[in-house]
């Protein structure tokens, strides 16, 4: 993997957050501002011929660069999406050809305008359309090309599969794999290089009931079509032997999408059988052995108790 020479920082990064948590709350210049200090506010990295990650604080997006034009997903901002249309610009000449939506969250899809003042078409899972049209947003260009199961974005030899398995973040997330190079991106929902708990523990748009056909789901993709890496929507920190956090990877092994299913088996498992007890949702938290999920980065006990609620209400409401 090779890694674009970035632009020089940003001013003063502020002091190292305590967790990266809170890099997912802020955009902008605000975001940037608020890396630890040993994160570049930017980076481009080659994944593979003709496919790139960009990234601009804690948001990745992808470009695939083929012999037709380029192909851009989420365009997080107007700065996001200006920054990485000169990224686009040092690797290629060719025009942006599609802009394609992982779903239809404001805070990754709101700065399409440049690629749309280019000639770009928006591409998205039928039912973003939909949320768009009720909640629209003057900085999200509607999509003006919209699938229902499966679609191919294709620019020459780079192709973007999309796949939808139904509600799970948002109702009309797609899973992404770059062609050729077997890259699969499932954002917001699998940060390799591992399993993880959800950045917000309240998960106000996790649709929880259809979470594990969809997550058999997309591994039954990955089996079939052979995919082996992983790419993040989002940055992950290491820590390394020195205790010292780093900036991980773009990629990471398709064993985290396993270990995300197994997290939430587990997790739904454990909160079902304390309902199945008869034990009040706000009592679970005190029966279930929360052993398990120490393994996982963002564990905290406060987390887990308003993760397991949320997973209770599952189960008493249907949803």
């Amino acid at each position: 993997m090779d890694i674009l020479p970035s632009p020089s920082f940003l001013g003063r990064a502020l002091a190292r957050l305590a967790g990266v948590a809170l890099l997912a709350c802020l955009s902008g210049a605000a975001l940037a501002q608020a890396l630890p200090s040993f994160i570049q506010p930017q980076q481009t990295e080659r994944l593979a011929d003709g496919t790139y990650a960009f990234r601009q604080g804690a948001y990745r997006s992808l470009f695939l660069v083929g012999d037709r034009g380029v192909i851009v997903t989420d365009p997080v901002s107007p700065t996001f999406a200006a920054a990485m249309r000169r990224e686009i610009a040092r690797v290629t000449d060719q025009p942006v050809r599609y802009v394609v939506y992982s779903h239809s969250h404001w805070d990754r899809i709101a700065g399409g305008g440049i690629f749309r003042d280019e000639g770009a078409k928006f591409v998205a899972q039928e039912r973003c359309a939909q949320n768009l049209k009720e909640t629209p947003n003057p900085l999200v260009v509607p999509p003006d090309i919209t699938y229902r199961d499966h679609y191919q974005v294709k620019v020459g030899n780079q192709t973007l599969e999309l796949h939808y398995f139904g509600p799970s973040l948002d109702t009309c997330l797609s899973v992404m794999v770059a062609q050729p190079a077997k890259l699969m991106m499932i954002v917001g929902l699998v940060n390799p290089p591992q399993a993880s708990i959800p950045w917000n523990p309240t998960v106000p748009d996790y649709q929880l009931w259809n979470f594990l056909p969809f997550f058999r789901a997309a591994e039954d993709l990955a089996a079939r079509e052979g995919i082996q890496t992983l790419v993040g929507g989002y940055i992950s920190i290491g820590s390394g032997a020195d205790g010292k956090p780093f900036l991980q990877p773009a990629t990471g092994p398709i064993a985290a999408l396993h270990g995300q299913r197994e997290f939430w088996e587990r997790l739904f498992g454990d909160v079902k059988a304390q309902l199945d007890a008869g034990v009040p949702p706000r009592a679970i938290i005190r029966k279930i052995d929360l052993a398990p999920y120490q393994q996982y980065p963002r564990y905290s006990e406060r987390s887990m108790e308003i993760l397991v609620r949320r997973v209770a209400s599952r189960y008493t409401t249907g949803r």
